[in-house]
């Protein structure tokens, strides 16, 4: 459901842009217990990243499993430019961008401090000129 409400904030740019955006979840995928302001902060974030690198009438694939009884695992994947493995380094890192003139460097070092805070871990793959993939890690229920 949360992640239906972040990619209806995207809609008319997916559709404008023809962008092909699909939803898989594993079947009697769990509810997880935690903070959904902080986890709709997340996955805009990384969802906004992926329209942001994907090409007119590009792909991203968001896939939700469970990765064992007391976690899940959320993916975000596109099919756009990717990340030189130089960025990848440091695309955690407070005011990091590659966004020339458009980004702040502080999105993805907010996201990858609320995945933290909320009991989780983060982690990124990238190939240049074949796209990226961001998987957040969570726990079911909350812990702290």
């Amino acid at each position: 459901v949360l992640l239906k409400e972040v990619l209806g904030f995207l809609e008319k740019e997916a559709g404008y842009r023809s962008l092909r955006v699909t939803v898989d979840i594993e079947e009697d995928f769990p509810t997880v217990e935690s903070d959904r302001g902080q986890l709709q902060q997340v996955f805009l974030n990384i969802v906004n990243n992926a329209f942001a690198a994907v090409d007119d009438e590009g792909t991203i694939r968001i896939t939700l499993k469970k990765v064992d009884p007391s976690l899940v695992e959320v993916s975000i994947e596109d099919n756009g430019t990717g990340i030189s493995d130089a960025n990848l380094k440091h695309i955690f890192e407070p005011f990091f961008t590659t966004k020339h003139g458009t980004g702040t460097g502080l999105g993805l070092s907010i996201t990858y401090g609320i995945v933290q805070k909320l009991g989780g871990r983060i982690k990124v793959t990238s190939e240049l000129g074949q796209g990226t993939c961001f998987s957040v890690t969570l726990p079911v229920q909350r812990t702290s």
